[in-house]
């Protein structure tokens, strides 16, 4: 069993990885994505409007 859980951790730790986790790339489309899934489900992406404002502009945070 444990060694199941490790092998389902480094799995997930790789999969997250690959994400932008620290700046996300936010895109007019990435914030209107992220208002269907708070509106929908409640958990939504980190493209909040002025992220995506800081973004589109080239402002770097």
């Amino acid at each position: 069993m444990n060694r199941v859980l490790g092998c389902a951790m480094a799995v997930a730790m790789l999969a997250v990885s690959g994400c932008e986790i620290a700046d996300p790339d936010c895109t007019p489309e990435k914030a209107a994505k992220r208002q269907v899934q708070q509106a929908t489900i409640g958990v939504s992406n980190r493209c909040t409007p002025a992220e995506t404002a800081r973004d589109t502009a080239g402002i770097e945070s």
